[in-house]
């Protein structure tokens, strides 16, 4: 019987692609565009999604645009190591961020890469994250994650942030493995003015537009 209704999901799932039919496709999967939202509504999306294994904070305006310029995607995971950016080697059988080898990803140095240009201060500091005093990393922490998550993007935060990467990130220090982790959520607050943060995504892909 489950078997049968996930095909039925599936099929549904893609009639609506081919059809073109987004917006109720968002909305089967309780997506929708990025809004301003409540810290009583957030702290319900936290509980809806189960999303209480480590520790929140929230991105200011400034952090808002960081991530959607930088990262793009909300439901991902960045790993830092000694304060820069740690990624998986390319693998040419396949594609070398899937979540399976997330564990062996970063318990084991040889299966990824340091980015010295991108350092955990670009994406974690007080500017881009609004209670950064309260959940600031440990001086003597060598590993620092990173993950992202945004109410808007519906399913993909049972699904990703909290099926795939949160659990991964658990099995990992439970078996020991020596690590801080943070959520970090990435809606629109109360109060933000859209004008003001359309203006300074333009200026950030046009550097020389007239202010």
């Amino acid at each position: 019987m489950k078997k049968r209704l996930l095909i039925a999901i599936i099929l549904l799932i893609s009639v609506l692609l081919s059809s073109g039919c987004a917006p109720v496709l968002m909305l089967f999967m309780g997506m929708s565009t990025p809004h301003a939202i409540s810290e009583q509504k957030l702290d319900h999306k936290k509980k809806k999604y189960k999303l209480n294994e480590f520790p929140h904070c929230n991105v200011t305006e400034d952090g808002f645009w960081n991530c959607m310029l930088s990262i793009g995607d909300i439901n991902s995971v960045q790993v830092f190591k000694d304060g820069k950016l740690i990624v998986p080697k390319a693998d040419n059988k396949t594609c070398s961020a899937v979540v399976e080898k997330f564990i062996d990803f970063i318990q084991d140095s040889t299966t990824y890469e340091i980015v010295d240009s991108v350092k955990l201060a670009d994406y974690f500091n007080p500017k881009y994250i609004a209670d950064y005093e309260n959940v600031m990393f440990s001086d003597s922490t060598r590993y620092a994650i990173l993950v992202y998550w945004a109410s808007y993007a519906g399913f993909l935060n049972r699904q990703n942030t909290k099926k795939e990467y949160a659990s991964s990130i658990s099995r990992m220090l439970e078996s020991g493995f020596d690590a801080e982790v943070r959520y970090v959520n990435c809606d629109v607050k109360d109060g933000w003015s859209f004008k003001k943060l359309t203006k300074k995504m333009l200026e950030e892909k046009i550097p020389n537009i007239q202010k």
